[in-house]
């Protein structure tokens, strides 16, 4: 048998700080547990040091750690057969988990134990009194970690009372203030991306069309745009090595109440301090706080928006937009659905609208058959019947047609194309670069080539982006991005000359089909006009309105 003198350790060092003691990158008391480690063992020839394990910015409740886990593989595998800590707590805060490994598993693999602060070795456990001590400082440590947590909730609870955002990122669209980050600003790099998603969403466009055009302009993505300003954020939803637009991006966008001036916090919690398992709580015991911060979109869009995501909205085949009436009809009779078909007949095809549960024999009698055609034709004379009571905002329209809503736009378009075209003018630069140094055989032909690509993908992609965004200048040019383009036409022409998707959804709340040749109407140009007399009152002077 070996004198347990002479038996050589190889020893692992521990140290560990949790966000709860405050902790900061290699901050001082991590630094500190390592030199009294050191201290320790540094006339001890037995202990040949091995490794130091640092677990900085992790909780003691559990041992889901990455240096502890490292280090238990390492002692599994026979490389390890001591470990040193400064004290039980640094340890571990688990009274059952610490317990176990120190006087379960840590003796089963042969590994020694040592806690300096406690004066706690296992090679030098000799009666019952000491372990009694080991599992009663445990108890205290498991104590501390619950008391700690209870106030720690009550702090956060209080916080989220008064309205402070005390998440560890913010969402896309807002930053936490410079000089009190409880409170969220406005990201002004991206405001105007938040306001189009929604006024594409209101002119018909889908989720996924959204994203397929945020891609194709070059925006960058919610992730991508967090790297661009020194955030180390990472997020399980990541499916590429570098993120792009998708539907659920943009629905995430849809759906979040914060661009409202909304913060909606606590909506999900924790069992305790021991379970991590994120549980949903109902929306009832959320913290919400209203007018909380600058919004960026207006209540009454954000409405219409979550109203047409509910809505039966699909998309037309081999289109970027809705059906015109999609999530707008319903049935006079029975107030159930309409469904859209389309019939050959001789060659041609025909569209008419009909009820869903006449046609599934659901109690509903409404035996009307409406040719899509014939409904377009019955709103559009509708509309103009009523249009005078939109012109009672005539004052209000010759303001705002002044404004320089194009002007604006414009302008944040050509400094997107401005970035775009300086990042073809640095990669081209880099590429000149590049051919020099293969020149000079400072890389070799493999590595040129391959290096030449990236650059040159590059280069295609902002040139796609500025072709796009040149597009969307036009587009504006043209009139059609006015926000109210809607009220201009009808003062120009006298009423409506034709119908578009974002006519019905900024008049129209819904439509109801009574029988053959026979609708009902009901508008939203009302509450249009307050919400248009709010904004008036709400201008700058500069503008010269009021």
């Amino acid at each position: 048998m070996k004198n347990e003198s002479i038996k050589t350790y190889n020893t692992d060092i521990y140290v560990r700080l949790s966000r709860e003691d405050g902790d900061k990158i290699e901050s001082d008391s991590i630094v500190n547990q390592k030199e009294l480690i050191k201290n320790f063992l540094k006339d001890k020839p037995e202990f040949k040091l091995h490794q130091i394990r640092i677990d900085d910015g992790f909780t003691g409740v559990n041992f889901q750690r990455p240096a502890f886990t490292e280090m238990l593989a390492d002692i599994k595998a026979g490389k390890v057969n001591c470990i040193v800590v400064k004290d039980l707590s640094r340890f571990g805060r688990n009274y059952i988990e610490a317990g176990k490994y120190i006087t379960n598993i840590f003796p089963f693999l042969d590994v020694r134990f040592i806690a300096i602060n406690d004066n706690f070795d296992t090679a030098d456990i000799n009666n019952s009194s000491e372990l009694i001590f080991f599992h009663f400082k445990n108890l205290i440590n498991d104590a501390y970690c619950a008391d700690i947590s209870v106030k720690t909730r009550s702090q956060l609870d209080i916080k989220r009372k008064n309205g402070d955002f005390i998440g560890a990122y913010t969402c896309y669209g807002y930053l936490k203030s410079p000089e009190n980050k409880n409170k969220l600003i406005i990201d002004e790099s991206v405001r105007n991306v938040i306001k189009d998603i929604f006024l594409w969403k209101i002119n018909g466009m889908s989720a996924l069309r959204i994203a397929e055009k945020l891609n194709s302009l070059g925006i960058t993505p919610p992730m991508e745009h967090k790297k661009e300003l020194g955030i180390n954020y990472n997020s399980p939803l990541r499916k590429k090595i570098k993120a792009e637009w998708n539907a659920n991006s943009v629905l995430r966008i849809l759906q979040n109440r914060i661009y409202t001036g909304v913060l909606e916090q606590s909506k999900t919690t924790t069992p305790n301090y021991k379970i991590k398992t994120r549980i949903y709580k109902n929306p009832d015991e959320w913290v919400v706080t209203k007018n909380n911060h600058e919004p960026i979109i207006d209540e009454k869009t954000f409405n219409d928006v979550q109203k047409l995501m509910c809505e039966d909205t699909r998309v037309a085949p081999q289109n970027e937009q809705l059906y015109l009436f999609s999530g707008f009809l319903k049935c006079g009779v029975c107030g159930g659905n309409i469904t859209r078909k389309t019939v050959p007949i001789k060659g041609r095809r025909y569209t008419y609208f009909i009820c869903l549960n006449y046609k599934n024999n659901c109690n509903c009698t409404n035996k009307m058959n409406f040719k899509e055609q014939s409904l377009e034709r019955a709103v559009l004379k509708t509309l103009n019947l009523r249009y005078k009571a939109f012109l009672d905002m005539q004052g209000m329209i010759d303001y705002v047609r002044s404004l320089p809503f194009h002007t604006a736009e414009v302008k944040k378009i050509e400094n997107q194309i401005e970035k775009y075209k300086n990042s073809i003018e640095n990669d081209n630069a880099m590429l000149v670069d590049l051919y020099e140094d293969l020149k000079k055989n400072l890389i070799d032909e493999k590595d040129y080539k391959s290096i030449k690509q990236i650059y040159a993908d590059r280069i295609e992609t902002s040139e796609k982006a500025v072709k796009n965004l040149k597009k969307e200048i036009d587009i504006i040019s043209s009139g059609n991005k006015n926000s109210f383009s809607i009220y201009e036409s009808i003062a120009n022409n006298g009423g409506f000359t034709e119908l578009s998707r974002k006519i019905i959804v900024s008049l129209i709340d819904k439509i109801y089909l009574n029988g053959k040749n026979d609708i009902s109407i009901v508008f939203k140009f009302d509450e249009d006009a307050r919400l248009m007399e709010n904004y008036i009152s709400k201008l700058p002077k500069e503008t010269g309105v009021c």
